[in-house]
Order: C-alpha cells, then structure tokens, then sequence
C-alpha cells in the first residue's frame, strides 16, 4: 500500500502528457490509486488542445521532455503563456537540468524509471 494521501484529491485533476502509452498508464494508475482525476494526450500538440478545453480545472501538468510534434519543454512554455501559475512536472529517462527542479515556481523533474511513491511525492508538493 502507498503512504501517500492528498486531502480532497477528487477535487484535483491532472493532464498527463507521453508519447508512450505505457508511461500515460502508468501515471493515471498511480494517481488513481490516490483517488486523482487525469486527463491524457499523446503529444504536446494534443496536450495544448485538452488543456484550452479543461483549463480552467486542471491542476497539473505531468509531461515527457522529449516528444514528437512539440517537446515538453515547448509545452510548458505554451501552457506558461496562457497560465502562468500552473504546476508542471517534467519526467525522462535522461537527467534533468538542474533548473527543472523549483517547487516554489511551480516546477519539478522525475527520472524515469520512478517508482509510485517518487511521483506522489512530487504530485502533493502542488495538490495539497
């Protein structure tokens, strides 16, 4: 069982951003575990569409760095333009900037592989 618990985490929804449908799946299941609505796009270009139509109700941004069509890091930019203020967690298989990791401005870096509790961990840093 994961020691992990987000006080009114029906109210949270999150946009998990990847490429790889198995990394998508992997990270609604764990945030699902902890009862956390999540939305889907397979690209950052999808990413931009689901996040216009929902916006006003998403939480945080979970994105892969490296993707066709629109990195995460172009992502975030676009998504930063119009909501400055919106949490973004950026995961890879390569290691992150040191730059990626500022909670205080609402941005955070996962290496994958991560295992549930790294990615929780770093998820209530900004649904709590």
């Amino acid at each position: 069982m994961i020691d992990f618990v987000l006080h009114d985490a029906s109210r949270h929804l999150v946009l998990v951003v990847d490429d790889d449908s198995r990394i998508r799946w992997y990270i609604k299941k764990i945030l699902q575990s902890v009862d956390v609505q999540v939305l889907e796009a397979s690209d950052g270009v999808e990413a931009l569409e689901v996040f216009h139509a929902w916006h006003t109700s998403i939480a945080l941004v979970i994105t892969d760095i490296r993707m066709p069509h629109m990195t995460g890091t172009d992502l975030a930019v676009s998504l930063r333009t119009d909501c400055p203020a919106i949490p973004l967690i950026f995961v890879s298989g390569e290691p992150g900037p040191v730059d990626m990791v500022d909670p205080k401005k609402g941005i955070f870096f996962i290496e994958k592989p991560f295992a549930p509790k790294a990615l929780l961990d770093a998820a209530s840093q900004f649904l709590n």
